[in-house]
This record gives C-alpha cells, sequence and structure tokens, in this order.
C-alpha cells in the first residue's frame, strides 16, 4: 500500500538508493539528504521542534511517500510551518522530491494530495509552492491538485538567475 509517513528506519536504505538515484542523474530540482554522513532523523526532529535550524530556516514537518508491502521510499515532502520573505519568493510552504526512477507515475500528485491533509492540521489555509520556470513537472504537480499560477518572479539562487512560479491554493 502506497502511504504519506513520518521518515523511519524501515525506509532508510531505500532512502539512500534515492539519493544515489539522483546523483547519478544529476537532478537538482530537490535535494535528498546524504544520509550515510549523519543522523537524519535527528535533522527531521529538530526541523519539527525548531531548534538548532541554520539561519534563514523555518520549522517544518516531514513525510515519506512510501510502497509499505515493499519497504520502498518513493519520495520526500517537506510542510513548513511559517514563511519568511526569501521562502515568500523561492520556495514556498511545501517542498516535494520524488526518485527518479519513479518520475512520471503520478506519485508527486498523489504525495502532495496527501501532504495538504497535513498542512491543514498545522492550520496552514492557504498554500505557496514555487518551482523553477522550466520545471513542468512539478508545475503540473501543482496545477493537478488546484494550485493557481499567482505569478512569475525573478530570483537569483547562488549566483544564478531564474524565473520562479509561484502557485497558490486555499485549503
Amino acid at each position: 500500500m502506497i502511504a504519506l509517513v513520518e521518515p523511519s528506519e524501515k525506509y532508510l536504505q531505500s532512502y539512500i538508493e534515492a539519493y544515489d538515484e539522483y546523483k547519478i542523474n544529476n537532478v537538482q530540482t530537490y535535494e535528498f539528504d546524504d544520509a550515510r554522513t549523519y543522523n537524519i532523523f535527528e535533522k527531521y526532529d529538530n526541523y519539527k521542534h525548531e531548534r538548532n535550524l541554520k539561519p534563514k530556516r523555518v520549522g517544518s514537518d516531514y513525510f515519506w511517500l512510501v510502497d509499505e508491502d515493499r519497504n520502498y521510499f518513493i519520495g520526500e515532502i517537506c510542510i513548513r510551518h511559517r514563511l519568511t520573505e526569501d521562502l515568500k519568493r523561492y520556495g514556498g510552504h511545501i517542498g516535494y522530491g520524488i526518485r527518479y526512477y519513479e518520475w512520471n507515475k503520478g506519485y508527486g500528485t498523489l504525495m502532495l494530495s496527501l501532504a495538504l491533509e497535513m498542512a491543514k492540521k498545522l492550520r496552514i489555509t492557504k498554500v505557496l509552492i514555487t518551482c523553477d520556470d522550466d520545471n513542468y513537472g512539478s508545475a503540473k504537480v501543482m496545477e493537478n491538485n488546484g494550485f493557481v499560477l499567482q505569478d512569475k518572479v525573478t530570483n537569483v539562487i547562488n549566483g544564478k538567475t531564474i524565473t520562479t512560479r509561484r502557485y497558490t491554493k486555499e485549503i
């Protein structure tokens, strides 16, 4: 059964494999962490409880989309508790990634749909999500979930000028 769950040791090896898939295929739209190098569950706990965060970071809840029958990690989604001015321009309330070998199978749309229920529990009433203008897959995931293109803004990320789509939805 496909489910959105809190990250757990049960799926860690599969998560690491997804990280490797991104590196092999040079995916840079969303970054999975190298869980071989530190305790990723401690990171998630710190974000959830808003402690020991780097500057300009906000509290967030992380979830994994998994195939429970196969102990298989499919994707990760992060719901930020609040927005900074920077996140209003780039990032928004929700960030997500689907492992490379599972792209174009509808998992992003499903995962975002399930995460919107979690966002409601966090008392977020208007969700903002962004993506690079050329990330058509992510734009489609948002549109499939009823998000409306609010506007496009120009951002400078890591010294590179990019156009960012900003989508919103009332929940």
